[in-house]
């Protein structure tokens, strides 16, 4: 049961206005069935304002014309843009020997997203190996009316749009188009690629912003303190008013923390942090400039078994500003995480699976 906004909020107010403009259009698809695929016929939009290209001297929409192309709205801290990248490597390998390419746009959400060097180690660690374009300023996203991470456009080879997806899954389909595009343009077809993955839970626990641009208005923190300005020591919740929070996207803070923006931060050792959840797998989007261990806890027991990928013996080590896997059960269930956070601890949004 969603809390409703406190009457003290401080900070996130002022911004109102453009935060929910900002919501409106630069939102990633993460609970729930996402809109399906939809057949499309009208000129691709070239890319523009892109302040660099990995992998690939820059390109045109003009000079891809005689090759299918999948453009990819993507941006490295996202989960759901993640899980599409094995089918993504599967169509890549199989078809791009016969004029098929894929353009990433990397769209960033959040301001340590458009760091070159950032979205560089993650291609890397992704083993993306398609042209990337860095579209820091949103332009080519507003060009293509694009309001969703991940969000695909298959052009044809005179550089029409002819389909587009958004979200996971559907990858059988997004296969089916690639090839009927390319069998247009007279290649001779191998048999499909193997492009089944795992998919994702539906209708867990929504996306949960942690900073006041965008928590304020969702009314993340679920404290009668809510948001403020400058240090907040906030006190410690209840086991029963945890639970009563709900499964729908409230986080209990225990501790100093300040917020500021995109993200709120530990301002002692053993700031503490209680969410209710229902998913598989749970993520976070955080950092810390100096670094910060962050102990883990599921049901009030440190996580052993159940850990998340980047949690070892039961603490997560956060330095980088990137995604983190905390929590991996073998299936969906309604749970308390808990996070006992190093001073310096800044936490962007939590996902789920």
């Amino acid at each position: 049961m969603r809390r409703p906004r406190s009457s003290t909020v401080a900070i996130g107010l002022v911004i109102l206005a453009a935060a929910i403009t900002f919501a409106a259009t630069r939102v990633s698809f993460l609970q729930g069935p996402a809109p399906k695929g939809s057949t499309r016929h009208d000129p691709a939009p070239n890319f523009a304002g892109i302040a660099g290209w990995l992998n690939s001297p820059p390109l045109t929409i003009s000079a891809l014309k005689g090759k299918v192309v999948l453009v990819d709205f993507w941006t490295y801290s996202c989960i759901n843009c993640v899980r599409t990248f094995p089918a993504l490597k599967a169509l890549y390998a199989a078809y791009h020997p016969l004029g098929f390419e894929i353009v990433g746009v990397h769209s960033p959400e959040f301001s340590f997203e458009k760091i070159e060097s950032n979205v560089r180690a993650a291609i890397k660690q992704d083993g993306i190996p398609w042209p990337v374009a860095l579209d820091n300023d949103m332009d080519t996203w507003g060009a293509y009316s694009n309001h969703y991470w991940p969000h695909v456009y298959l052009i044809d080879a005179k550089g029409t749009i002819r389909f587009d997806h958004v979200g996971e899954g559907d990858d059988d389909l997004i296969q089916t188009r690639v090839r009927s595009l390319l069998a247009e343009n007279g290649a001779k077809l191998p048999s499909p690629a193997d492009v089944t993955v795992t998919e994702p839970t539906q209708q867990t626990t929504p996306e949960i912003y942690a900073g006041p641009d965008r928590g304020a208005i969702d009314g993340s923190i679920g404290n009668p303190e809510g948001y403020q300005s400058g240090v907040v020591n906030y006190h410690q919740a209840s086991a029963a008013t945890i639970a009563h929070g709900g499964t729908d996207g409230i986080f209990f803070l225990a501790g100093k923390w300040r917020a500021s923006g995109e993200f709120i931060e530990a301002e002692q050792n053993d700031a503490r942090l209680d969410l209710p959840f229902f998913a598989r797998n749970v993520y976070m989007v955080a950092a810390a400039p100096a670094g910060a261990r962050v102990a883990v806890l599921l049901d009030g027991v440190r996580i052993t078994s159940d850990a998340g990928a980047d949690v070892k013996s039961g603490v997560v080590d956060v330095r980088l500003s990137d995604l983190y896997g905390l929590v991996a059960l073998v299936g969906p269930g309604t749970h308390r995480l808990t996070l006992e956070a190093g001073k310096g601890f800044r936490l962007y949004t939590f996902t789920f699976g």
